[in-house]
């Protein structure tokens, strides 16, 4: 009998610090949310590589002419007109706010214009006012290496500025000059001559300022609108096969410019990083 009363006391102490316990652990704090797992990189191709296109339309400025077989002749008149050009390329966008790319394009054919008058002398000393015009076909081809620092986006329009520097390879097809000469004596009265340029090709070293504007179509596509500044070098005309018999040097046209208006897309060919990944924390319950 008196060890029934001895179980019957051990349980009742065992059910009071059970019940103790318990409340105690429920007042406790949750435990602190694991740590954040390591971001997750997206495994597919491309990362940050993206593919562009480009159209656009340029307006031409070159108004360097010479001649060094006639160093006297003064040049007006330039008309370069205005041209298109298209390309493409591949970049890489490094973070947030620079990329880069490459890119190659090619710059259809577009008129050039120039008269130059010249004041000299002929071989039997007879005074000539020569005034000459000079027109042909002008395009090119353009590689560049560029970069590129966007500003910030908002409601996903990105402005950016950049800069680039590459390769121009200039065609110079189908020039012919016409000459009017008028002689001082009237007895002499006037004389006409022109000739024909051979065709030249030439590189030179070109380079490049951008500023732009891009829009966000989708995560992956953007349209870009943008301002570019190219300087191409200089260009050269073949020699001048004159009607005279005579062979001349050809034109030479200093620091050709453009101030081009570019349509674009550009294509993300891989995916995005993914944010910080976290663990769900454990369920507490309070009872």
């Amino acid at each position: 009998m008196g060890s029934l009363k001895v179980y019957a006391t051990l349980a009742g102490f065992l059910a009071v610090a059970t019940s103790i316990t318990t409340a105690r652990s429920a007042d406790l704090l949750p435990p602190p949310p694991p740590m954040p797992a390591v971001e997750s990189i997206s495994e597919d191709f491309g990362g940050g590589w993206y593919l562009r296109g480009d159209v656009g339309v340029s307006k031409y400025e070159g108004s360097k002419f010479k001649n060094p077989e006639f160093p006297t002749s003064v040049y007006f008149g330039e008309d370069f007109g205005s041209g298109s050009f298209a390309g493409g390329g591949v970049g890489y966008q490094f973070n947030s706010w620079f990329r880069a790319d490459i890119t190659g394009e090619y710059r259809f054919s577009t008129g050039i214009k120039v008269r130059d008058r010249d004041v000299f002398f002929d071989g039997f000393g007879n005074l000539i006012i020569s005034n000459e015009k000079s027109k042909g076909d002008y395009s090119a081809g353009v590689f560049l290496a560029n970069a590129y620092i966007d500003l910030g986006t908002w409601h996903g329009i990105t402005p950016f500025i950049g800069g680039g520097v590459g390769y121009a390879y200039h065609w110079l097809n189908n020039f012919e000059t016409s000459t009017l000469n008028v002689y001082a004596n009237p007895a002499f009265g006037v004389g006409v001559s022109g000739g024909t340029f051979r065709d030249k090709d030439k590189g030179d070293f070109a380079w490049a300022l951008h500023a732009g504007l891009s829009y966000d179509v989708t995560q992956n596509v953007k349209l870009e609108l943008a301002y570019r500044y190219l300087n191409f070098g200089s260009i050269r005309t073949g020699v001048i096969d004159c009607l005279c018999g005579q062979v001349y040097q050809g034109l030479k046209i200093k620091d050709l410019e453009s101030h081009d208006v570019k349509l674009g897309m550009r294509w993300a060919l891989g995916g995005t990083s993914a944010g910080p990944a976290y663990e769900p924390a454990p369920l507490v319950r309070r009872y």
